[in-house]
């Protein structure tokens, strides 16, 4: 039988307030927002977001520096969110050349645009799939990734100088005052492309292959996926201030 005292002390507001300060630490405006509509919900979302946390596979400051990642892609850039992972990140230890660097990755993400447009002028031209690829870009590629999956072959058949400038951009962040590893920067990489807002397939695979490649294990990978799968909770951040608004409900 359930004890339901057990359970309303969990559910009490200032009991998961402080237990979400113990396991997320933070706590703003519009978790005490949520936590007026339901703690059982912010229980709930607590539970589901710190479950990486818990596991210890990524650090406090990585996590972070995977939230801001998140925040500021082009398909989201969510200033409040950015702005409070990135205060978290710098009371971490982060400074703001590994905050410039994981922006710096971030940017490198519209290639994705060419690497599904070349797939498709490959389809249609059957030559372009059998063209001999540039030694030397191909090297580079493989250098970066571990290897060259079918996604970007075409692309680097159809114009292998593109594809070389593109992998001189995307490795800058390696190269930078405070650069990222290979690995964090693909893990970084993998995050972008695995968010609610972007489910880019073609470079999930290629970044968990790459970051597999690069060091990292099985379940840091599988853990960037965890974190960012709570990005969803932007809906209720967004929505149920507008919700009290409009209906006239104060937190």
């Amino acid at each position: 039988m359930v004890d339901q005292s057990k359970l309303d002390q969990a559910l009490d507001p200032a009991v998961v307030r402080e237990e979400f300060k113990r396991r997320r630490g933070h706590w703003n405006d519009d978790w005490e927002a949520m936590l007026a509509y339901s703690p059982a919900y912010v229980a709930a979302y607590l539970d589901f977001s710190a479950y990486v946390a818990d596991r210890g596979t990524l650090s406090a400051k990585f996590r972070e520096l995977i939230y801001v990642a998140t925040n500021c892609t082009p398909t989201h850039m969510f200033a409040k969110g950015f702005r409070n992972h990135a205060r978290q990140a710098l009371a971490l230890g982060a400074t703001r050349d590994e905050l410039m660097a994981v922006v710096a990755t971030v940017s490198a993400m519209g290639f994705s645009s060419y690497v599904m447009t070349a797939q498709v002028v490959a389809e249609a031209l059957p030559s372009a799939r059998s063209a001999p690829a540039d030694a030397q870009v191909w090297a580079d590629h493989a250098a970066l990734f571990g290897d060259v999956r079918d996604e970007f072959a075409a692309g680097i058949r159809l114009d292998p100088d593109f594809h070389g400038r593109w992998l001189a951009f995307a490795t800058a962040p390696l190269r930078g005052a405070a650069g990222l590893s290979a690995k964090e920067m693909h893990l970084i990489a993998l995050a972008v492309h695995a968010q609610c807002t972007q489910l880019n397939a073609a470079g999930v695979r290629q970044h968990a292959h790459a970051a597999l490649a690069h060091g990292a294990s099985h379940d840091e990978v599988l853990d960037v996926a965890r974190l960012v799968s709570s990005m969803g909770i932007h809906a209720m951040v967004f929505a149920l201030p507008l919700i009290n608004e409009l209906s006239g409900e104060q937190p």
